[in-house]
């Protein structure tokens, strides 16, 4: 079937493997009867405080369950979404973009709102695109009962320049639900405090999407690299900021920079060592937020040159350097698309010595 964008994939997913579906939105328009069978029952309303509730109630008394709602109103059920944590309900809940249009502040643009839920012991993926929505969708449902760890999966639109594409996507079979989440019935939750189910959390990511991979035949990882090998300079980002600079590399290597790009796919847990691991032979490193936090930093940067520090001090599980790049943060004022000529500026800025500023805006365009 042809999927034009996220709420579709959504439909798609849930429809085949839920059995309850909270609405927060409208555009998403689940199957009425899941591949297992069953009868998908979808509940709409607008208090997304009240469908979080909801949502943890049915939960907890053995149903599948999936919320979709705006990343912005779920920000006003930070309590209620702790419990869902405490109690070890692995439901998933599907942050949409909120986009451009009518909000009020900058910080209610893109990823913002659902960076805002960064801190609570959830599991978070970031989603572009209609086949990436519909893959990591099942990813942390599937990731999400085997660590007994909620997941939310945020979904962003594509880059500017592929925004308007259909993707051709196989929607989930029966021998798809039985093989890869273990068929209708949900597994009672792991036991064990929140730590141990932190520390259950990359296994079960990693399992899911290795098999997911080879479900879609499609490139599932925690982060997405461009080109494979080691490179002087390289640009980071995540969400759609981050597919634009992936996808100008070959056009800059081509032109003879010696450049990587590396998208982050996998906010919680995030993927420190291996982004060391990919960027340590770097010796200037670009990370482009679509989130502007002046007073506290970009979150992306934050957490790139924590896990620099770990690795610098031996930290358990990274791999051991003896540097770290020198890191610019950067940020793409959120509702912004990303441009070519934004990544020649920044790619630019980065090639200058080391006097240059380690902060930079791009104009909002």
């Amino acid at each position: 079937m042809t999927v034009r964008d996220a709420k579709q994939a959504i439909a798609i997913a849930e429809g085949a493997v839920s059995q309850r579906v909270l609405l927060a939105t409208d555009g998403v328009e689940p199957s009425p009867i899941n591949v297992f069978g069953e009868r998908v029952v979808v509940e709409r309303g607008r208090d997304v405080p009240a469908l979080v509730n909801r949502s943890a109630a049915l939960a907890a008394s053995g149903e599948r369950v999936a919320l979709v709602a705006s990343a912005r109103d779920l920000t006003a059920a930070r309590d209620a979404l702790a419990h869902i944590a405490a109690r070890r309900l692995g439901l998933v809940v599907h942050c949409l973009d909120n986009g451009p249009e009518g909000v009020d502040a900058p910080s209610d643009l893109g990823s913002s709102s659902a960076l805002s839920l960064a801190d609570l012991p959830w599991g978070m993926l970031v989603a572009v695109g209609a086949a990436e929505s519909l893959d990591l969708s099942l990813v942390a449902r599937r990731a999400a009962e085997d660590s007994g760890c909620p997941f939310f999966v945020v979904h962003e639109k594509s880059s500017a320049a592929t925004s308007r594409r259909s993707e051709l996507l196989v929607a989930p079979t029966r021998e798809m639900g039985d093989s890869f989440l273990g068929g209708a019935r949900l597994a009672p939750p792991p036991g064990g405090d929140m730590r141990a189910v932190g520390a259950r959390v990359p296994f079960a990511l990693a399992s899911a999407l290795r098999e997911m991979e080879a479900l879609s035949v499609r490139r599932l990882d925690v982060l997405e690299r461009a080109p494979a090998g080691d490179a002087s300079l390289a640009l980071v980002g995540f969400g759609a900021t981050g597919e634009a600079m992936v996808g100008q590399v070959a056009r800059l290597r081509a032109g003879g920079h010696e450049v990587a790009a590396v998208r982050v796919v996998a906010w919680r847990p995030f993927p420190g060592p291996r982004l060391v691991k990919a960027l340590s032979r770097a010796v200037a490193v670009c990370v482009i937020d679509a989130v502007d936090r002046p007073l506290s930093g970009s979150p992306l940067g934050v957490e790139l040159k924590a896990a620099f520090s770990d690795a610098l001090t031996w930290a358990p599980g990274y791999p051991g350097i003896g540097r770290i790049p020198r890191i610019v943060s950067g940020v793409c004022p959120p509702g912004r698309a990303m441009t070519p000529r934004d990544v020649d500026a920044l790619l630019e800025h980065l090639s200058s010595d080391d006097r240059a500023e380690r902060t930079v805006v791009l104009d909002r365009g």
